[in-house]
Order: structure tokens, then C-alpha cells, then sequence
């Protein structure tokens, strides 16, 4: 009778066992950048055919202030090891500051938690904030612009301008507010694509502008608009802000030095 009770023991143990070994997270990595992440998860002990969940939270902490960032992928088993992999945007992307991230994982079906490596770390820090001083567009008008968009241009309320067709932007006389908004607004962008620093005013000024730009279809350079019309005057105010971020951040420091491609001073 003890040999039957020992025997009923090992097998429940060995139930347990197999039960706390069943469909683990063995690792999880990250690659992550200021738009932001790849998540590659590894599990093991899986079932064939079986739906499996994981759910995942990050940590950004940027100018000291943390945001969690959650959400869940899904895949379904093929075999008993299995790499799953999914790619997510930031919240608000691109980051304009420098970050930190660190982040866990679980495999919701058997609550297995693994710490995300991130970047070849725990703990990474991304780069996405410039440190040079912007330039007015009096200097973007005599000086290369930064190699990306010499290559690929930019793309600016929905529609894609090349270097060339940026120059002309720039060197534009109208006082139409379509021109007089595109000047500014090619000037930030070039000054940002060139490592200037952000500013939360001229952030917020260059999203309304493409809004503006996207929502009424406007081309600048072959829209018109004018400045007396509701509309021209919220283009205006606009570049109004963007040529005072243009102007040395506000004043605030000694025009161009650190960009990408400046000469010395």
C-alpha cells in the first residue's frame, strides 16, 4: 500500500514538473532605435498548433520622465521551440530627446517573465535628440544641405520634394503664405536633418504646418494661398515661429555651430 502511495507521489510530482516546464520564454532581445522596436521572443516547451500570447512592457524615461509602453504579439506554434518576432512604433515617434528603455516580457499562457535585452543591454540609451544650433535660411541658401537629403530629399506634408526642388523652396521671394511658411519649414527640417536641437515650440509648429499642408492638399511649390484668408494666416503663424527657431533656437545660441557639414567657426 506505501509502494502505491510513493508511486501516486512521484507521479504527481513528475505532473508538476512537466506543468512548470510547459511553454517557457527562454530569452527576449530588442532592437531598438528613436522610432522604435523589434522584439524577437524565444519559447520553448511549446504545443503544436497551440496560440500563445506574450505580452510586453517598456519603460521609456526621457528628461527624467517615465512611460510605460505595453502591448501583446501572437503567434501560433509550428514546434516545440519557437522564435516569434514584431516590429512596434513609440507612441510619439520619432523621440526628440535622448531616452532610456529597459523592458520585460511574458508568455501569457504560463506567466514565464524574461527581461528584454535591449540594444546588447538591460538598460539602453537612445540617441535622439541633436545638440547643434539651428541656422537661418539665409545659411541653408549657401551651404550644402546634410547628405540625406541630398540623396532622398524630404518629405513634407505628404508630398516628397528633392534636394533641388528644396532650394528652390528656399530661395523663394513670393509673399504668398504658401511660400512664406515653405521657407521656414524647410529651413527647420533642414536644421533638424542636420543635428539641431529640438524645440517643443517648433515641434508642435512643424506638425500643425504639415497638417496644414496634408489636410488642404498645398504644394509648396506650386500652391498659393493668401496671407489675408483665414487659412494663409494660420500658415503664417507657423512660419513665424519656425523663423525664430531658425534664428539660433530662439536666440538661444550661436547660429550653426555643430551642425553636420558647418565649417568651422
Amino acid at each position: 500500500m506505501r509502494s502505491r502511495h510513493y508511486a501516486i507521489l512521484g507521479i504527481l510530482f513528475a505532473v508538476v514538473v512537466l506543468s512548470a516546464m510547459a511553454n517557457v520564454l527562454t530569452s527576449a532581445s530588442a532592437t531598438a532605435d528613436c522610432s522604435g522596436f523589434t522584439l524577437t521572443v524565444n519559447a520553448g516547451d511549446l504545443s503544436f498548433g497551440t496560440e500563445y500570447t506574450v505580452d510586453y512592457s517598456f519603460i521609456l524615461t526621457c528628461n527624467g520622465t517615465a512611460t510605460t509602453v505595453s502591448g501583446s504579439t501572437s503567434f501560433t506554434a509550428t514546434a516545440a521551440t519557437q522564435s516569434h518576432t514584431a516590429t512596434v512604433s513609440w507612441p510619439t515617434t520619432p523621440l526628440t530627446t535622448n531616452c532610456t528603455v529597459t523592458g520585460t516580457a511574458t508568455l501569457t499562457s504560463s506567466g514565464s517573465t524574461v527581461t528584454i535585452v535591449i540594444n546588447g543591454s538591460t538598460s539602453a540609451t537612445l540617441t535622439c535628440g541633436g545638440t547643434a544650433c539651428p541656422a537661418t535660411i539665409g545659411y541653408w541658401k549657401h551651404h550644402a544641405f546634410p547628405a540625406s537629403v541630398e540623396t532622398s530629399g524630404l518629405t513634407i506634408g505628404g508630398v516628397t520634394y528633392s534636394a533641388a526642388d528644396l532650394l528652390t523652396i528656399l530661395k523663394g521671394n513670393g509673399g504668398d503664405a504658401v511660400a512664406i511658411l515653405g521657407r521656414q519649414l524647410v529651413g527647420a527640417l533642414l536644421n533638424l536633418a542636420a543635428g539641431s536641437k529640438h524645440n517643443t515650440t517648433a515641434d508642435g509648429a512643424i506638425q500643425v504646418a504639415e497638417t496644414l499642408l496634408q489636410t488642404f492638399s498645398l504644394n509648396l511649390l506650386t500652391s498659393s494661398v493668401s496671407p489675408s484668408t483665414s487659412l494663409g494666416q494660420a500658415l503664417v503663424g507657423e512660419a513665424s515661429i519656425l523663423d525664430q527657431y531658425n534664428n539660433a533656437d530662439f536666440h538661444s545660441c550661436s547660429e550653426g555651430s555643430g551642425l553636420a557639414g558647418a565649417p568651422p567657426s
